[in-house]
């Protein structure tokens, strides 16, 4: 009995065994091996080391082999080989040169699961960093691009999301090797997507009727799922395993928490810098913008516009219908200037009943020019405010960058004195028009 177990101890090892020679040829492996690397002794035996290593890892794989035949004891090296069936083991060694039988001795223990660990982990942090460091939802999602490639095949991802509707789904970010990008998809007419998305998915796992080569995992929240990641391999015959559909669903989870994250901090930076009645840009963030415009103009040495508008005897309105209406006004104007203005133009309200409207790249103040005009004809129809019928004129002054001002703040002060300057202008013609 006790020499039986001698003779079979290396097959009852759980690591595997292995010896080669100086040239790197196997002539020794244990049972273990097989399991490990899916080949049989019968299959390497005679053959080179280096033809499993993993091609990233050959040339360090190389230079410690040569380190070990100078003697030194090699603990703890760790590289990847290609099982197999395709598939990738990450690897510790211990080896060993035995001079006296001419071989490298080596202990291999299989660290893929440790590795896949890790590296979720690792993924998990990264995709909680960035959700933090993006600045909108598209950086955030090319950041988890790049995190999901380095644990997937990945070269072809996309992030799907629902529509307001919950009626398709838009690729709110992807990449396609292969050029072929797809547009909104419907839950409805496609199963597999239907089935992933379904109120009560099933558990992590390759989907029923997905496409060949094809990996996708739900975006869950408390409220559903918001819309999906999709990979699809460039080896439809190898595709994904379980283990990498077990993977994705894990992410997608931390991922859907980051979108949600991001989009409430989207959505907090926009009630900063939006005014709550019109929804129009407020104050503080015109003024960041309009400086901002500024020092553009100044180093590409363009020209730039600003409005300044204000309602005349809006405070009649006030006083007489109440400030109710008042601020259903002051929302009636805001939509029909953004209406009215072209979609690169700026329109903030500063206060009250103040807008402007910031024009860049407004060589000689032409397109100020036609804008006022613009805004005249279009406050020339009445606005219907509840059972209100009222009209209401703007005075509108403007001034240009560099021809008026030097800064932003020289401009909107020369944009307020024009502004004023044209409200008594018309004061004045409407005294004069009057009767007696």
């Amino acid at each position: 009995m006790r020499r039986s177990v001698s003779e079979n101890f290396l097959d009852l090892l759980l690591d595997a065994v292995c010896a080669v020679t100086s040239s790197g040829n196997f002539v020794f492996v244990n049972a273990a091996f097989e399991r490990i690397f899916g080949y049989g002794a019968e299959e390497v035996v005679g053959r080179n080391m280096m033809e499993f290593v993993h091609p990233d890892d050959r040339e360090p794989t190389l230079q410690a082999a040569r380190r070990v035949m100078e003697g030194h004891l090699q603990l703890h090296f760790e590289n990847r080989y290609i099982r197999k069936d395709g598939s990738t083991v990450h690897i510790r060694w211990t080896a060993r040169w035995v001079e006296s039988a001419g071989v490298r001795v080596a202990v291999a223990h299989d660290i893929t699961e440790l590795h896949r660990a890790r590296s979720v982990q690792a993924a998990l942090y990264a995709i909680s960093e960035a959700a933090h460091a993006a600045q909108d939802l598209y950086a955030l999602f090319e950041s988890v691009h790049g995190i999901i490639g380095s644990l997937l095949d990945a070269r072809n991802f996309a992030v799907l999301l629902f529509d307001d509707g919950r009626q398709m789904l838009y690729p709110a970010y992807q990449v396609d090797a292969t050029g072929q990008v797809p547009g909104p998809v419907s839950p409805e007419e496609t199963p597999w997507l239907a089935a992933l998305l379904s109120p009560a998915p099933a558990e992590a796992g390759p989907v029923a009727d997905m496409p060949a080569g094809m990996l996708a995992a739900a975006l869950p929240t408390q409220d559903g799922p918001i819309g999906a990641l999709v990979l699809r391999s460039e080896d439809p015959e190898q595709g994904y395993g379980r283990a990498d559909a077990e993977l994705l669903h894990f992410i997608a989870a931390q991922v859907a928490t980051a979108i949600e994250r991001k989009q409430l901090h989207v959505g907090l930076q926009t009630l900063a810098q939006r005014d709550q009645l019109t929804q129009l840009f407020n104050r503080r963030s015109f003024v960041d913008r309009l400086a901002a415009a500024v020092r553009t103009a100044k180093e590409h040495q363009t020209e730039l516009s600003l409005l300044f508008l204000d309602l005349d005897e809006f405070k009649r309105v006030n006083d007489s219908l109440g400030h109710v209406t008042g601020d259903r006004l002051l929302q009636s104007v805001a939509d029909r200037l953004s209406a009215t203005v072209r979609s690169a133009d700026l329109v903030a309200r500063l206060g009250g009943d103040e807008f402007v409207v910031l024009l860049e790249q407004d060589a000689d103040g032409r397109g100020a020019e036609m804008l006022v005009n613009r805004i005249e004809q279009a406050f020339v129809q009445p606005f219907l405010v509840g059972e209100a019928v009222l009209t209401m004129r703007p005075s509108i002054g403007a001034a240009r960058f560099p021809a008026d001002a030097q800064d932003a703040e020289q401009l909107l002060g020369h944009a307020d004195a024009a502004m004023y300057s044209a409200k008594r202008k018309r004061a004045a013609s409407r005294a004069l028009a009057a009767p007696g």
